[in-house]
């Protein structure tokens, strides 16, 4: 006969553990006892009990106890009263447990809320959450247009600013153009001066001995001389 592995070994005690803890937690909710081997996390139509789950934890209730890993087996045994919980299912059985289950909200979950407030309360920041994403997806699409738009009027103001670059450096040269051919001029006009003006002094000193130069003696002068 082959030796048993430990890892079945450890997968058989996990299991037996899980039924206890989920047997007894039965019995503390909905107030029936349940043997551990008849513990099922698959209930049917007989069962007087079932599974109020929270959503990530639905997996776990989607087969037979059995049919679990040891992992699945720890996250059942940790998840009692946090992430699932038993609850009748019939008006027979709420009959039945509802002074149980009554004493046991007051003794053990006052004054923290009880699992389905928890459920509820989940389920309403769930849908905080979602309008809170909304808001912060319609401000993300509204910074990213509004950076586009900034990113389109930066360009624009690029080009704008090429172009008055261009116009200005076009102003400087012809200003250095006309600068210097001003310059140019002034002295042109700096040498033509001086000789102008020994032109028309020339001129001037032509004119005076014309006019002067030839003398003549009027024959009455003559006479008086005489």
């Amino acid at each position: 006969m082959a030796p048993i592995r430990s890892s079945n070994l450890e997968r058989s005690r996990w299991r037996s553990r899980c039924r206890e803890e989920l047997s007894k937690h039965i019995q503390k909710k909905v107030g029936i006892v349940i043997e551990p081997s008849q513990v099922r996390l698959v209930t049917g139509a007989d069962d007087l009990y079932t599974w109020k789950v929270l959503p990530q934890k639905k997996h776990l209730f989607s087969k037979n106890i059995s049919d679990h890993s040891i992992g699945a087996y720890k996250e059942l045994c940790e998840g009692i009263d946090s992430a699932f919980e038993a609850v009748p299912v019939t008006t027979k059985t709420r009959a039945r447990s509802a002074e149980y289950v009554q004493e046991t909200l007051m003794s053990t979950e006052s004054p923290q809320a009880s699992f389905s407030a928890k459920i509820d309360e989940l389920r309403e920041e769930n849908k905080n959450l979602e309008r809170e994403l909304k808001q912060w997806k319609d401000q993300a699409t509204a910074e990213s247009k509004l950076r586009q738009e900034s990113e389109q009027e930066r360009s624009q103001l690029r080009d704008a600013n090429q172009t008055l670059q261009c116009e200005l450096q076009k102003s400087v040269m012809a200003a250095d153009y006309f600068r210097s051919s001003i310059s140019q001029y002034s002295q042109m006009v700096a040498r033509i001066m001086p000789l102008m003006e020994e032109l028309r002094n020339g001129l001037n000193l032509d004119g005076v001995s014309d006019d002067f130069g030839t003398w003549h003696i009027h024959p009455e002068v003559t006479n008086d001389v005489g």
